[in-house]
């Protein structure tokens, strides 16, 4: 866009110290934020490990029980071997674990084809975990007994469950878990599929030799954050669920679970006060990180009471999303049967739709929106849907962000050319402004009438090079959500040393991009500074390149500080995915293109042509 004029000393003033306080905020933002940031979670995890002791056996409907917990956590590993023989395995083809025959607690279960590392040999993704362990993580399903005006707990967290000796959960062979209590026996059927859906099928018999009336209720709980967890303000991790009168989608994140259990612990809270409540028929309701969710799927003909809720408990908080069902009267000899469901895996996309479409079962409202679209999913949902076409057609993730960048510089390129056409005329009349703007230098009011008018007589519109770029921010939004927020993109590897496009670059300038034996990111405080991969100063060389094709800066101070952006934004890309800084380059490459024939079928010498004359023509001999 052409500038209308030079700037007065105090513009040019505050345009400096503009430029300054950006410069610093970068930078001390990785200085005093980041990395002490860091250390703080790294110190405070370290501490809540040390001082958690093991959590009780949680909600039996809003109830809990008085189990005492050891003085010091055990781990993982320790709990489930000393557990080992009331487990029931899970093996399948995607998953492997146990359930606990303590409560019929889904507790224990890895994703074997995702790994926390890229390496294949590196731990598998750990999605649930026994809680009281450290990132507790699990999920029950249970009965209340109708007494009167109360209930009281029929199966809860804590009840003891019976299976045969030698059941395995797969695919091809369910489990049956039996339970014995006053009077009723229940017998649970747990299925799995080649995925990550569990189906709960209880069969409540009354033999008590009277009418009784019982009702299901079921919770997923999280004992502290995520392991790995990142906070990320691009990404949704918390409570989640689609329930309700008409299946809203609910959104909890951790932080502002976090302050509605410090309220509790202040008392500013009171017990049954909950983070969101609301009643409706079906839905579904549960926790999710980056990449993984949890979630409870009632039948979807059960009109449910489904909450959120976070409480203080053992130096931690506890999370939770939970729901209960409708009363179900049974006569004496008369069994109530109910069917629901449980997904805890990776969000896939594809995974997550055929479920939603009822492939498999009851359709599920809205399953999709699990994954984090945000407002503009409009923009977020069809950005996937092409770039993962393109992926299953070729075969590479990076390849598709690279066509998928050429289809939008294709729909784009009518309004491109007409900017690119106006920016040519812009060209043709540096003179005659440069005129106007001597002719009037101490009168900048009329210097910008004559500029108008010599706009309006050449039919030139002076911001229209912007809208191009402005076009480009919805585009670069949904490209940039959909990197973070898509497993798909997780681990996908691109080409040379790129093996992860959702991660940054992870060559750095600063040690020649490997050949120097040392790692520039372990330096303290300003290590994350000195990561300057090799794409992103593509990035930076091409968006200098592509300002030598735009028109020149009416302002010399004004080309100058345009000429520092390059550099400033080769520092900020350098911390995006890489997938993300590869489109950004690309796409630099493609304007240029455009942008060059463009300008030379208008007959305009760019500054590209200027700079590369200047460099490579031939000088004439002095016999010339």
């Amino acid at each position: 866009m052409q500038p209308r004029g030079g700037p007065g000393p105090d513009e040019t003033r505050n345009m400096f110290i503009a430029i300054g306080l950006a410069l610093a905020i970068f930078m001390g933002f990785e200085f005093f934020y980041n990395a002490p940031m860091r250390e703080r979670m790294q110190a405070e995890e370290r501490a809540r490990v040390e001082a958690q002791l093991e959590a009780s056996g949680g909600a039996q409907g809003e109830t809990r029980t008085n189990t005492q917990s050891p003085a010091t956590p055990a781990t993982r590993d320790q709990t489930l071997a000393a557990t080992a023989a009331a487990r029931v395995p899970i093996d399948t083809a995607a998953v492997d674990g146990s359930i606990s025959l303590l409560g019929a607690r889904i507790d224990d279960l890895n994703l074997r084809t995702y790994h926390r590392e890229l390496s294949p040999d590196s731990e598998e993704v750990m999605v649930l975990a026994p809680m009281g362990t450290e990132f507790g993580h699990d999920a029950f399903f249970g009965w209340e007994l109708q007494s009167g005006s109360d209930a009281t707990t029929l199966a809860g967290a804590d009840t003891q469950w019976s299976a045969l000796e030698g059941a395995t959960l797969t695919p091809s062979s369910p489990i049956t878990l039996t339970l014995q209590t006053d009077g009723l026996v229940i017998e649970r059927t747990i299925s799995i599929d080649d995925d990550y859906m569990f189906t709960i099928t209880d069969n409540v018999r009354n033999e008590t030799g009277a009418a009784v009336s019982v009702r299901p209720f079921g919770a997923v709980r999280r004992q502290g954050l995520p392991q790995d967890y990142r906070q990320q303000h691009i990404v949704h991790q918390g409570l989640i669920g689609a329930f309700g009168p008409n299946n809203n989608l609910h959104q909890v994140n951790f932080g502002n679970a976090d302050d509605h259990a410090r309220d509790k612990a202040r008392g500013r809270a009171g017990d049954s006060e909950r983070l969101e409540e609301e009643q409706g028929q079906g839905g579904w309701f549960g926790l999710t990180d980056h990449y993984w969710l949890t979630a409870i799927v009632p039948d979807q003909s059960e009109r449910v009471s489904a909450y959120f809720d976070s409480r203080p408990e053992n130096n931690t908080n506890d999370y939770r999303a939970a729901y209960r069902g409708q009363w179900r009267d049974a006569a004496a000899g008369e069994t109530v049967t109910y069917t629901q469901r449980l997904f805890s895996g990776a969000k896939r996309l594809e995974l997550l739709r055929s479920y939603q479409d009822g492939e498999t079962g009851q359709a599920i409202p809205r399953f999709d929106d699990a994954i984090d679209w945000g407002n503009f999913w409009f923009l977020t949902r069809p950005y996937f849907a092409l770039m993962h076409w393109f992926a299953q057609l070729v075969g590479n993730f990076g390849i598709a962000i690279l066509l998928t960048t050429i289809v939008v510089k294709a729909l784009l390129f009518p309004l491109v050319y007409q900017s690119f056409k106006s920016m040519a005329k812009m060209r043709t009349l540096q003179p005659k402004m440069k005129e106007l703007q001597e002719r009037y230098a101490a009168d900048k009011q009329r210097q910008q009438q004559e500029l108008l008018k010599l706009y309006q007589s050449e039919k030139i519109n002076p911001v229209s090079g912007c809208l191009p770029m402005l076009l480009q921010i919805p585009v670069f939004y949904a490209l940039y959500k959909t990197l973070t927020v898509t497993i798909e993109m997780r681990h996908a590897p691109f080409f040379g040393w790129i093996h992860d496009l959702s991660a940054p670059d992870p060559t750095s300038f600063f040690n020649l991009f490997g050949l120097l034996p040392f790692d520039p990111g372990a330096i303290p405080l300003i290590g994350g500074i000195l990561m300057i991969g090799a794409w992103p100063i593509l990035y930076g060389l091409s968006m200098w390149l592509l300002q030598k094709l735009s028109p020149p800066m009416g302002d010399p101070l004004q080309a100058q500080i345009f000429q520092i952006l390059p550099i400033v934004f080769t520092f900020m890309f350098a911390h995006f995915a890489a997938g993300l800084v590869i489109y950004w380059t690309w796409s630099n490459v493609l304007s240029m293109l455009q942008q060059y024939v463009i300008m030379r079928r208008q007959g305009v010498e760019t500054q590209l042509d200027t700079f590369l004359k200047k460099r490579f023509a031939r000088q004439p001999t002095p016999a010339e």
